[in-house]
């Protein structure tokens, strides 16, 4: 008996010291932090559970909870800092992440955002429109209402933004016109001080936003995985308890972790919760890839993140996949045992095979010997050939020139007609004014009296000083102002000759000096003298400049023409903005529906073929026409980018469809109509470029199509 009583006592110690392990860790408690991101209320009600509930001891953690007064600021950098730091955040996460802070998102508690916009029921503000010009307080963060007033087609400069105090009072005093919130909490408040409010939330436009999740650092995943896997599962474990028993755990706060909230607001935020967080429905924790991806388009549009970033490694997965790394090491170790004994093989067939090989060493030797000849006749020939295509290609630039002379050929012949026939025009009438009307001209003025002979020389004065050309609907406005200003003095009727003198000597600018000239009884002869001496000036002026306008015509055609090919190195120095501007004068007539815009940022020269690059100007701006259907506005922007200097040219058309863009410099491709281009111009241009040492880029704009060019400086 005594044995066996011994052998029973055996028995229950051995069985005592299996089970502890199970419940209390060899190595005891490990500790780790939990930053809140807000005060402590009901929002965070399951990791109070999981602490006071024992779950947290259950699976060896000692867990300490800390609650935030500045809200979120800061936590990312706590919890990236060093291992056992887990945080509570939302969707700022995704930006965290890009931007290279090694977060990883555990699991989601909230499957809707609480965040709402709050305005006074009965105020002006109607509809989410009316906030045009109004003040309001934004949440820091809560970009998912920013985003729901960019889709309603609202701007934050739209707004009078004021600094968000977190004082629902802010609102009730109308200390402000709209509050950003959380629907959870500040409706209690608003309700509780009888404050009549609507509450308008980004899901009827829907943007559909996470709310609360909790995450950690990627270190701590893979230094302590399975602390990871025990936290968020007792976490998760105490969400689920929280939500089935509020009124338990709302009473757990109040007496436990803070009084500043009464227990009737913290059953009200559970309620609140509880279709936000929907734990009957949804399994707790759970998060879709896809819903991160919404958050991530949603961003984009705002300009706060990049479209479609890689999410690898941002959500976690509690079951990872089976690790099949020692299958690798053992099959890698098989293929090198595989490879030293195909080593040892091929050392010993190696020495035969080289014997082989210099005999057919010196068989080939002598073929090449007998190649070589031959490659030499060859390479004569291709030199031949070579010259002959150099020949057809300045032939062929040479017709290209005549090809663009021959489509601007029409609006040249309008930029010469029409000063030619304005010389002509004007020097008619000078001519008779010269041959017939000058002598009576000046026997005219010679027969004035003192006071004549001064009024004459206002009148000429004012004349030349301000010649302005009135359009019809003007002249007769003055005309009426004139007779009825006037309307005592007989000379001055409506439809008389004086009137007519009157305006077009621009005497009318004189004011009360005009009633002076008019009381003179020669009046009509001075008025006379003064508009046939200012005809002929004014005539004199147009011949002066419509002979500047052709001379700018010839000009820009005679250096269009005149060819580089006296270079022989084929380079020289070319200076864009002149023939930029020599070919705009040739397209003159092509542009008068176009807006040009010159932006000459440098006046640096490049190195290059000028009558070449002449091609490849030419040929862009035609494109460019053309996509705008010569109705638009047009770029030239030419700069400096260390070394190189850069060309763009900018149209405001429909743009190139992001399917073909990789096709566009193929040769024959083309997406004109038959008989509209055959695909090759920008393929002859980027071979054009780079035999420049040069580069041309389609680059991407938001409207419209930029092409630049990068050409080398002059002085490199």
């Amino acid at each position: 008996m005594g044995r066996s009583s011994v052998s029973k006592r055996f028995y229950y110690v051995f069985l005592v010291y299996l089970v502890l392990p199970c419940y209390f860790p060899i190595f005891g408690m490990e500790k780790v932090t939990l930053h809140l991101k807000w005060f402590h209320q009901f929002q965070f009600a399951g990791y109070y559970a999981a602490f006071e509930k024992g779950y947290y001891r259950d699976v060896g953690l000692d867990v300490e909870i800390l609650e935030s007064t500045v809200g979120i600021k800061g936590i990312h950098e706590k919890v990236i800092r060093s291992t056992g730091q887990y945080g509570v955040g939302s969707n700022e996460l995704i930006q965290e992440r890009y931007a290279g802070k090694p977060v990883v998102v555990l699991a989601v508690i909230f499957q809707h955002s609480p965040s709402v916009l709050f305005f006074k029921k009965s105020s002006n503000i109607q509809s989410i429109h009316d906030l045009v010009g109004k003040r309001v307080m934004l949440t820091p963060r809560m970009d998912e209402i920013v985003a729901y007033l960019k889709k309603e087609g609202i701007k934050l400069s739209d707004l009078q933004l004021l600094q968000h105090r977190f004082k629902p009072d802010d609102l009730i005093q109308g200390r402000t016109d709209a509050y950003s919130g959380y629907a959870t909490t500040q409706s209690y408040d608003f309700k509780k001080a009888g404050f009549p409010y609507v509450a308008y939330s980004p899901r009827v436009a829907g943007i559909d936003f996470y709310g609360d999740n909790f995450f950690t650092s990627e270190v701590e995943i893979r230094e302590h995985p399975e602390r990871v896997k025990a936290f968020r599962e007792a976490s998760l474990r105490g969400w689920q308890y929280a939500m089935s028993h509020q009124e338990e755990i709302a009473d757990l706060i109040y007496e436990k972790y803070s009084q500043r909230n009464p227990k009737e607001r913290l059953l009200f935020e559970a309620a609140q919760m509880t279709p936000l967080i929907q734990h009957v429905l949804v399994e707790m924790g759970y998060m879709n890839p896809g819903r991160w991806k919404h958050i991530n388009d949603v961003y984009f549009e705002l300009g706060m993140l990049p479209k479609n970033i890689n999410l690898k490694g941002f959500i976690y997965d509690p079951n990872p996949p089976t690790n099949y790394d020692w299958i690798y090491y053992s099959f890698g170790i098989l293929v090198f045992s595989f490879v030293i004994v195909g080593l040892i093989q091929w050392r010993r067939l190696n020495k035969q095979y080289s014997e082989n090989l210099k005999k057919q060493v010196e068989v080939r030797t002598e073929e090449l010997k007998h190649s070589n000849e031959y490659l030499q006749v060859l390479n004569q020939s291709l030199l031949n050939t070579l010259k002959e295509l150099t020949e057809a290609q300045d032939r062929l630039l040479a017709s290209e020139k005549l090809a663009v002379l021959g489509q601007l050929a029409a609006g040249m012949a309008h930029e010469l007609n029409t000063p030619l026939g304005a010389i002509v025009s004007s020097n008619s009438s000078l001519s008779d004014f010269l041959n017939h009307k000058l002598n009576e001209v000046i026997e005219t003025i010679v027969g004035f009296s003192k006071e004549d002979s001064l009024l004459f020389h206002k009148v000429l004065e004012e004349s030349l000083k301000n010649q302005t050309f009135l359009e019809g609907k003007v002249e007769r406005l003055i005309k009426k102002e004139l007779a009825a200003k006037y309307i005592n003095v007989e000379k001055m009727d409506l439809y008389g000759e004086h009137i007519q003198l009157v305006l077009e000597t621009g005497a009318f600018r004189l004011n009360d000096e005009l009633k002076t000239i008019l009381e003179s009884d020669r009046s009509l002869q001075i008025l006379e003298a003064v508009a046939r001496i200012t005809n002929a000036f004014r005539s004199n002026q147009i011949i002066s400049v419509a002979s500047e306008k052709a001379t700018h015509v010839i000009k820009a055609l005679k250096s269009y023409l005149v060819s580089d090919k006296d270079i022989l190195n084929g380079n020289t120095v070319v200076d864009i903005i002149f023939e930029m501007e020599t070919i705009l004068s040739l397209y003159h007539y092509n542009l008068t529906k176009v807006n040009i815009v010159k932006s000459y940022l440098t006046d640096k020269r490049c190195k290059g073929n000028r009558d070449k690059l002449n091609q490849v100007w030419i040929n862009l701006l035609n494109n460019a026409l053309q996509a705008m259907s010569y109705n638009g506005t047009l770029e030239i922007r030419i700069q400096w980018i260390d070394p190189w200097i850069k060309v763009s040219i900018i149209d405001s058309g429909i743009g190139i469809p992001d399917s073909i863009k990789g096709k566009i410099f193929d040769p024959f491709f083309t997406t004109k109509p038959d008989g509209g281009g055959m695909g090759l111009g920008l393929d002859i241009c980027k071979k054009i470029i780079s035999q420049m040492d040069g580069k041309i880029e389609l680059e991407e704009i938001k409207q419209g199509t930029c092409f630049s060019v990068w050409l080398p400086n002059a002085n490199s």
